[in-house]
C-alpha cells in the first residue's frame, strides 16, 4: 500500500480551497427577526423578459404567491438586467440582483431598504469569477441588525398593527453613523441617530409635530455603489 504524503505548501493551499468553496457555498445574508437570504451565485433565464420590453426599456413587475413584489429593469436591449425582490410588508429590506445579458450573476445582495448595502455581497466577474464583500465590517456596536432590533423594541419595525410604518436609512462610512427617519401613515414620526463604534448613545428625534423637519438627502448611496445603483437616490 502506497502513502501519499503531501508537502506543507500543497496541502495548505488545498485546505484553503476547501475552506473558500464551502464558504461561498454557506454564506448568507441575515435580517432581523429571522429572515436569511441566500449570498450565491445563481442564472438568469433573459429569455423569459424577451416579450415584457417596451421598446428598449424593461420595466416589468409581478408580485408571488407569497406577496413578494419582483421587479426586472434594463434600460436597453442586451444589456445588464437588474432584479428587486421586496418581501411582503412589515419586511422592509430588499433582495437586489444584477446580471450580465447572457445571465450570469454580476452582483447580488441585500439593500435596507433600497439605498444601503448590508451584510454579505457577492460580485462576479464577466468570467464568473466570485468573491464575497461583508459590508459588515467595522459596525462593531450597531450593525443593521442592531439597528432593526432596536426599532422593533421602539414600536416601529416589523409591525401589523394597522398603521404604514416606514423607514428610510442611510449609513455614512467615514463618520460609522447611521440615520434612520421612521414616517407614520406617511407622515414623518422619528428620526434616530446611531453610532457604529459604540462611543456615542441612540440619539431619538421627535418629528411628529414639524412635517418640515428632517427631510432625507436626494440620494443616501454609498460610496463602492456599483454602476447598476450608483445613479439610483432615494424614493
Amino acid at each position: 500500500m502506497k502513502t501519499t504524503i503531501l508537502k506543507p505548501a500543497i496541502f495548505a493551499v488545498l485546505i484553503l480551497m476547501v475552506f473558500t468553496e464551502t464558504t461561498a457555498q454557506s454564506a448568507f445574508t441575515e435580517i432581523y427577526p429571522n429572515i436569511k437570504v441566500a449570498i450565491n451565485s445563481e442564472k438568469l433565464n433573459t429569455n423569459q423578459y424577451n416579450s415584457k420590453f417596451k421598446g428598449s426599456i424593461l420595466d416589468y413587475t409581478e408580485t408571488k404567491t407569497d406577496g413578494t413584489q419582483v421587479q426586472a429593469k434594463a434600460y436597453r436591449r442586451n444589456s445588464n438586467i437588474e432584479i428587486f425582490e421586496k418581501p411582503a410588508y412589515p419586511a422592509i429590506h430588499t433582495i437586489y440582483k444584477e446580471f450580465y445579458p447572457n445571465g450570469s450573476l454580476k452582483q447580488k445582495g441585500v439593500l435596507l431598504p433600497l439605498q444601503v448595502k448590508v451584510g454579505k455581497w457577492i460580485e462576479c466577474d464577466a468570467r464568473g469569477n466570485c468573491s464575497i464583500i461583508d459590508y459588515e465590517s467595522g459596525r462593531d456596536a450597531f450593525g443593521y441588525n442592531d439597528v432593526l432590533e432596536y426599532l422593533e423594541f421602539e414600536g416601529v419595525y416589523n409591525k401589523t398593527d394597522g398603521n404604514i410604518w416606514k423607514c428610510t436609512f442611510w449609513h455614512t462610512p467615514e463618520s460609522k453613523t447611521w440615520g434612520v427617519r421612521v414616517d407614520k401613515d406617511g407622515q414623518q414620526y422619528k428620526m434616530f441617530n446611531f453610532d457604529s463604534a459604540g462611543q456615542e448613545e441612540v440619539k431619538e428625534f421627535d418629528l411628529s409635530g414639524n412635517s418640515n423637519s428632517a427631510k432625507p438627502v436626494s440620494s443616501f448611496e454609498q460610496n463602492e455603489e456599483t454602476d447598476g445603483l450608483k445613479n439610483r437616490t432615494n424614493r
